[in-house]
């Protein structure tokens, strides 16, 4: 589901992310030309026809694998009367080839337990296009059933008119879904950095025209000219054996052949250096927020990858570490004018090299944080990095390396996957990562500050800066001249050396006598140690060989967001914002930073509906620390100033956001009035977030802090005395804990009486509407209940799949869900969320209550059941080995709730169990269309 709180939209994300990567056109592989050795496990290879593969046995998942076809070729590659086809091309391959006739591929998958769009997937960008493909078991008939199929897609699409008329409806679709103020502002800068390269005119959405009247011959010339045999790779990751699987690949892909003659890769144009200054403007009124950036943009042309290059690189990175570290510093001080910075330095696609800041502030803040952002990187060219500096970035990474070497036996096999096309479009080695500890890990020991200092002052040596300035801040007269001249202002202050810090040391590491445990007992069959302390804190634990050298740990404290008063609305808002931020009595949340470098150590806060929560991710070494910072919180929060004024700063751009955004009302009022206008539900209003104080904040967690109840979960790399020892010194040494009452009245919560029918508006230019249909249903309490509700959502959306995208064209990603509260009684929903265009929205509500409608009436086929059930299923079996799946759904709170360990013992029979006869009556009970609350939102 969208998330409209998202900083950056997704394609924004996106296509900023693949500006990062290589060149295309590769004949080998990169080890063939440097001397850094290959992850040993993995198998290269190449067929006599030019196309390479990479084969890594891996074991997680169990039982399942990963593949992807990584063809070289993208946007870049598209002539201009095929902007946008190389997209377009992609999602051909699902509308028919050789083996799968048009419209039958996703229900194929379906039935062999792939979801579409988590287990089946793939995207465009600049440099490539790449298919995904994650296997619900390793038998060889399916490893050559995902084998087929990414042949069909290499040389065997059907490309019929048809089918291409059917998909510009979908492809514009998305086109109006990726549309945003963050794209418009990339763009924007885009052209401002490479407006004399190709890149500005190939960007992989590409143009209206394009994709409406392209007929068939411009697809079929693409396909055959770039889809070649020598610019594609299969990548096979899983739990199988390379022998086995290396004759599948020449099996289904020997046969491949060129099918029209090759062309030179496209001329990529130039960069413009800028030998001077060279300013920008672009205005977006709508933007929640102003974009000052500062870059240096000159040509570069590849390197191979080296151990000499990487380590050549390192006091770069560490230089980065270093000054991004002084930017967060920065945006908390009082007074600051932004709100939050990034530098970076990058090589891209064997063409530009590009070192730069960017900095986020309000409209009115540009000058000063454009004056800020020249004069810290000044002062880093300038003066360079103090020894502690060094010393705290070099400890954070040289622990990245030895945690990414003492995990590297349980990764996960789609990441794996997705890291294999990194390093063959970037033209890098696929290392291990016990190879990177060797080779990095010695080379820390000998950087001095001096060397960071001289490879940042390299990477910005160019003579000329672009600056840039976008977003909502409204420059008067002449935006250019104005922002020379303010640049010119800020190169005229002098800067000063950075201060020296002092070295500090934890000071939460004594919480009194170690607790004692109370009473302890074994769920054998679930391998699940259940412990409660004498202070009342229970403690639920189970070892796993699931992720090597990780421990995943949850506490749930209080009562959360059920004890939210009507009287302070946001207040649960305001401590997410706050709290952690806040840091602690005796250490800011820099001077944890500080403190913590090197260390497994992090927290996350959040205040859930019914419980305050901290999560943490750490190991054996440092689970003791972890659990120590987190009873430090518990018992001594800090409450510090600049939380508050980084807070505001960040509420401002969020409410900037959601007052330009269709989406916006979908998670601020709407959930209010499905609610009855309990004021729990929903963001609370801006003037809302921006009134609360510490004061609030302080007097609504302490009592929950200090004898609330207390329950952790803790999964992973465990030995299981140790960590209820360290847990007695910790947690278990706090007073005592009050039992959890059963807070009846404050779980109480309703819908309206009579469904209603909302038509909103937002003051935006973006053309795109969204519409929400919500039906009534229950909590979350019946298990039975709550997984058959899944099921039946699954089947909603998948009849709005064929119906609402491939038939009517009417959307890019219709969305369906179940949503039962696991807090309020007798409160959940069916949900749908789809973007659509303005002009379309009521059609769009009337077709999916016509789908509800029939579900209703006529209920599920046969069919539509095995398809939702097999891929839930995968999902299950796959699930039950993640510590993710243990920690939230079973060990976080199953003495709280202790039907939780049952729920685990059932899914998997439970789910094979479900009838066509049970979705039908939920779907007589729940899916009337009167029964909808139905929501639109439009642009005005």
């Amino acid at each position: 589901m969208f998330n409209p709180l998202m900083k950056k939209s997704v394609l924004f994300v996106f296509a900023f992310l693949v500006l990062l990567r290589g060149a295309v056109g590769q004949t080998q592989f990169s080890q063939a030309v440097s001397d850094l050795k290959p992850d040993p496990a993995a198998h290269f290879g190449a067929l006599p026809n030019g196309l390479r593969y990479v084969v890594l046995p891996n074991h997680e998942p169990r039982g399942r694998a990963s593949l992807r076809l990584l063809v070289l070729s993208g946007s870049l590659e598209e002539r201009d009367d095929q902007r946008g086809l190389a997209h377009f091309l992609e999602h051909m391959a699902f509308n028919g080839s050789t083996h799968y006739p048009p419209g039958t591929l996703v229900e194929y998958f379906q039935r062999l337990g792939m979801s579409f769009g988590g287990d089946t997937n793939a995207y465009t960008s600049f440099d490539r296009t790449a298919f995904q493909i994650a296997l619900p078991n390793v038998r060889p008939a399916t490893i050559a059933d995902g084998l087929q199929v990414f042949a069909d897609f290499a040389g065997g699409l059907l490309l019929k008119p048809e089918m291409i008329q059917k998909e510009r409806g979908i492809i514009l679709s998305e086109m109006r879904d990726r549309d945003s103020v963050d794209y418009r502002q990339f763009v924007a800068s885009f052209e401002f950095l490479l407006g004399d390269s190709l890149f500005p005119q190939r960007l992989p959405i590409g143009l209206k025209p394009v994709i409406e009247q392209a007929q068939r011959d411009r697809f079929v010339d693409l396909y055959n000219t770039w889809y070649r045999p020598e610019r594609m790779v299969v990548i096979v990751v899983g739990d199988v054996d390379p022998v086995a699987v290396e004759p599948q690949i020449v099996a289904a892909f020997g046969g491949l052949n060129d099918r029209a003659a090759a062309r030179p890769n496209p001329d990529l144009g130039h960069v413009a250096a800028a030998l001077g200054l060279r300013a920008g403007y672009h205005a977006e009124p709508e933007a929640p927020a102003t974009t000052v950036s500062i870059d240096v943009v000159v040509p570069y042309s590849y390197l191979p990858d080296t151990s000499v290059l990487r380590r050549l690189h390192l006091p770069r990175d560490l230089a980065v570490a270093m000054l991004n570290r002084r930017l967060t510093i920065l945006a908390k001080k009082e007074g600051s004018p932004f709100i939050r910075g990034t530098a970076s330095v990058d090589e891209s696609f064997n063409f530009v090299h590009d070192a730069g800041l960017e900095l986020i502030c309000a409209p009115g803040q540009w000058q000063a944080t454009l004056a800020l952002g020249e004069q810290e990187l000044r002062r880093a060219l300038q003066f360079g990095f103090t020894a502690a500096e060094l010393k705290e970035a070099a400890a954070n990474l040289r622990n990245d390396l030895r945690q990414a070497a003492a995990t590297a036996p349980t990764r996960r096999s789609d990441d794996l996957a997705d890291e294999l096309i990194e390093t063959l479009v970037n033209r890098t080695v696929f290392t291990h990562p016990a190879t990177d500890l060797a080779l990095d890990g010695p080379a820390l020991d000998r950087i001095t500050p001096e060397d960071c200092a001289h490879a940042l002052r390299v990477a910005f040596g160019a003579p000329g800066r672009y600056v840039f300035v976008s977003g909502n801040a409204a420059i008067a007269g002449d935006p250019v001249a104005a922002i020379v001249r303010a640049y010119g202002d800020a190169r005229s202050v002098a800067v000063k050396p950075p201060e020296a810090k002092a070295v500090l040391k934890f000071a939460y590491t004594d919480f009194g006598p170690p607790g004692q445990i109370a009473a302890q007992r074994q769920v054998d069959d679930l391998g699940i140690t259940l412990a409660t302390f004498a202070n009342g804190v229970r403690v639920n634990l189970k070892k796993t060989d699931f992720e090597a050298n990780r421990i995943r740990l949850n506490v749930r404290v209080g009562a959360g967001r059920l004890l939210e008063s009507q009287d302070e609305p946001g207040l649960a808002f305001f401590a997410d914002s706050t709290f952690t931020a806040g840091g602690l009595g005796k250490h800011s949340a820099d001077d944890l930073e500080r403190i913590l470098a090197g260390r497994t150590v992090d927290l996350k806060f959040k205040t859930a509906n019914d419980a305050l929560t901290f999560g943490a991710v750490t190991n054996r070494d440092d689970l003791l620390l972890q659990l120590q910072l987190i009873a430090a919180y518990l018992t001594n929060p800090g409450y510090r100033p600049e939380a508050l004024r980084l807070a505001h700063k960040d509420i401002e751009e969020t409410y900037n956001q959601i007052a330009h955004s269709v989406e916006g009302p979908l998670d601020t009022d709407i959930p209010r009035l499905l609610a009855n206008g309990d004021t729990r539900f929903g963001m609370p209003p801006r003037a809302a977030a921006l009134s609360r104080t510490f004061a609030e904040e302080a007097a609504w967690l302490r009592p929950q802090f200090a004898s609330g109840p207390i329950e952790i979960g803790i999964v992973g790399d465990i030995d299981a005395p140790t960590a209820l020892a360290a847990v007695a010194r910790t947690l278990g040494a706090l007073a005592a804990r009050t039992p959890k009452p059963p807070y009846d009245a404050e779980r109480r919560v309703s819908f309206p009486a009579k469904a209603f029918s909302s038509d909103l508006q937002v003051p935006s230019e973006i053309p795109k509407a969204i519409v929400a249909l919500y039906w009534p249903t229950t909590d979350a309490r019946d298990i039975r209940r709550t997984r058959r509700l899944t099921l039946l959502a699954d089947v909603l959306n998948d009849r709005m799949r064929v119906r609402i995208r491939e038939q009517l064209g009417g959307a890019y990603s219709p969305e369906a869900g179940s949503l039962p509260s696991d807090t309020f009684t007798n409160y959940g929903m069916l949900i749908v969320e789809i973007l659509v265009a303005p002009d379309r929205a009521q059609e769009i509500v009337r077709s999916v209550l016509a789908i509800a409608g029939d579900l209703q009436a006529n209920g599920v086929t046969p069919d539509e059941l095995e398809r939702a059930k097999k891929p839930i299923l995968t999902a299950v079996r796959e699930s039950a080995r993640t510590n993710q799946y243990w920690l939230g759904a079973v060990l976080g709170s199953c003495q709280e709730f202790p039907q939780r360990l049952d729920w685990a013992r059932t899914r998997q029979t439970d789910v094979e169990s479900v009838t066509k006869a049970d979705l039908d009556a939920l779907a007589k009970t729940y899916l009337a269309p009167e029964k909808a609350f139905q929501v639109i939102v439009k642009p005005k």
